[in-house]
């Protein structure tokens, strides 16, 4: 079975495999692939197979478990990893054994609305649906950019609406008490992750990957552009939620804190006769800074000191903290929208 590679962009490639005649017409089957031009041709060697086996259908459209995975591998390289698995583990886990098998061009919103109605009646919460029905429009509406289909099914399914969170943005009271209670513990790693929060309105996985060569002193900044997450056990660095960097400005309260942090690494290492790595991570509970403190931890952390003060709110809500306080403070929403790093839309 043969096939055609024809790069469209910098490590973008257009596969295409003759798959027969319908109606007089040639069909091929189109995908698009990124990477190298080995891993294309690769790509493209799989994608004639998987034809041959007729795995892929004369008219393109294929089964809907097939343009999952092509969605998966579109976004990747412009989602953060832990993004697409969790992606990955709804389609494998739910959607591929009750959809998998329909053609993408004979999807029906009915079907999709049924679908919902089964995962409702197995008890998940309508943000769980919702998630669900998020993937299925981001790639049914795929397909329809790539020709697959005329319309999008998902626009004619309704899927229930997540329900709003109880937890609220703490006070300013609220988190000076929730770092002091910290102190209170001897947890310099929590209260400085919830200052550095508050501040800076960065997500939990970006203040874990913090190295003290992103605190630059003399401009009194902090330079924001990785996050850790943690996969299957395992803890990587990858770049932002959206890709962006990002440099905030530190107050003197806050560069007091960061100091006094520092100081206090440089004591625990050298009382354990340790000595720090070249660039020790700032939230990190090892002698010698060489590990981070993982963003579960944080969450945790965090949860039980909120209970035990009788505070409704969970870590993430410092980022609504921050933007409420910067914006109170004068400054305008699209500086606020930068600072906390969310895609600009257009």
């Amino acid at each position: 079975m043969k096939g055609t590679l024809e790069e469209v962009g910098d490590g973008r490639w257009r596969l295409r495999v003759f798959v027969g005649r319908e109606a007089g017409k040639v069909r091929h089957v189109n995908r698009n692939f990124r990477g190298t031009k080995r891993q294309a041709q690769s790509a493209l060697a799989k994608l004639a197979t998987e034809v041959e086996q007729k795995e892929v259908t004369a008219t393109g459209a294929g089964k809907l478990s097939e343009l999952l995975d092509r969605w998966l591998e579109y976004i990747s390289p412009q989602r953060a990893p832990y993004t697409v698995y969790e992606y990955s583990r709804l389609i494998e886990k739910t959607i591929k054994p009750e959809l998998g098998n329909v053609r993408v061009d004979r999807l029906t919103g009915r079907q999709l609305d049924a679908f919902y109605r089964k995962l409702e009646e197995r008890g998940l919460s309508g943000s769980s649906i919702h998630q669900h029905h998020s993937i299925l429009h981001a790639s049914l509406g795929r397909a329809v950019k790539w020709g697959l289909i005329a319309t999008n099914p998902a626009d004619r399914a309704t899927a229930p609406r997540p329900a709003r969170p109880n937890a609220s943005a703490p006070t300013v009271t609220d988190v000076h008490r929730l770092i002091s209670a910290a102190e209170a513990d001897g947890d310099a790693v929590v209260a400085t992750a919830i200052a550095l929060g508050a501040v800076t309105g960065a997500r939990r996985g970006e203040l874990c990957a913090l190295r003290w060569s992103d605190v630059d002193w003399g401009r009194q900044v902090i330079t924001i552009t990785r996050s850790l997450t943690v996969i299957r056990a395992q803890a990587t660095e990858g770049p932002t939620k959206t890709h962006q960097r990002r440099d905030i400005a530190i107050d003197p309260a806050m560069a007091a804190l960061l100091t006094s942090r520092r100081e206090y690494q440089e004591r625990y290492a050298a009382s354990v006769g340790a000595e720090l790595v070249k660039d020790p991570y700032v939230l990190s509970r090892s002698s010698d800074g060489s590990a981070p403190c993982l963003p579960d931890g944080l969450t945790l952390a965090y949860a039980r000191l909120a209970k035990r003060l009788g505070i409704v709110t969970h870590f993430h809500e410092l980022r609504r903290f921050s933007a409420t306080t910067a914006i109170a403070a004068g400054s305008d929403v699209r500086t606020v929208a930068g600072r906390l790093g969310h895609a600009e839309r257009r």
